[in-house]
């Protein structure tokens, strides 16, 4: 069942066969098992709990991935599909469990109402940027995310775009990335992000995409309904 899941997700978003063809995220998952893994029956309780408290993941598909899966990284897939590595739920506490079931949720609302999440973006400042308005010498050293694959590149203040570039040429790791900051004016990067940007949101833990900086802000602050995320949504901040 969750490997049929997966191969209906993969027929959808390409995702795996993208990473395969390219040869620094290839590197960067060398030697991870992306396949269904399992749970311990205390920890299955303990998921479906703090899964049953958040109302955006009704509907939503769970699916446990072996540990080096991605790097043991959460993430989704189409088209309500959640995926948590085993080890992840096995060592977070229930407060980090929690948080990650509602920073995925963010990326399952964003995959279902796309035309919302795009809004808010442009009304918080950022602006789409089509994938050939990004040089190719530097797209092909971006590591690919699933959450924000389908629309990977955004501008913020109209011209700066952050990318979420490996930074060598033989990744060990999904972890070996530095976010460079793409000047579409000059074509420069630039290893800080712009002070725009810096003013409006500080330091945020995931700058690569206004949805990984939206999803972070929403589950810290412990979103988990529609209607509290509606109202996020389209609140300006």
């Amino acid at each position: 069942m969750a490997q049929r899941i997966l191969n209906v997700s993969e027929a959808y978003d390409g995702y795996r066969a993208a990473c395969e063809a390219s040869p620094l995220n290839a590197a960067a998952r060398q030697g991870h098992h992306y396949k269904p893994f399992f749970l311990s029956n205390d920890d299955v309780r303990r998921l479906r709990r703090e899964i049953a408290r958040i109302d955006l993941l009704n509907g939503a598909e769970i699916i446990i991935l072996h540990s080096s899966a991605d790097n043991g990284f959460p993430h989704t897939r189409p088209k309500k599909v959640v995926c948590l590595p085993d080890s992840f739920v096995v060592n977070s506490t229930d407060s980090s469990l929690a948080n990650t079931l509602r920073h995925e949720a963010m990326h399952i609302h964003q995959r279902v109402y796309p035309e919302l999440w795009q809004q808010k973006c442009k009304d918080e400042g950022w602006t789409p940027v089509s994938i050939e308005d990004i040089p190719k010498r530097f797209r092909d050293k971006c590591r690919i995310n699933p959450d924000t694959m389908k629309t990977p590149f955004w501008a913020w203040d109209s011209y700066h775009v952050p990318l979420p570039m490996f930074s060598s040429e033989k990744p060990s790791s999904l972890g070996d990335v530095n976010i460079e900051w793409f000047d579409m004016r000059t074509g420069a990067l630039f290893h800080q992000p712009p002070p725009s940007f810096t003013r409006k949101y500080g330091s945020p833990s995931q700058p690569e995409h206004p949805y990984e900086i939206y999803a972070v802000l929403y589950a810290d602050m412990g979103i988990a309904s529609h209607s509290e995320l509606y109202y996020v949504l389209t609140t300006p901040l």
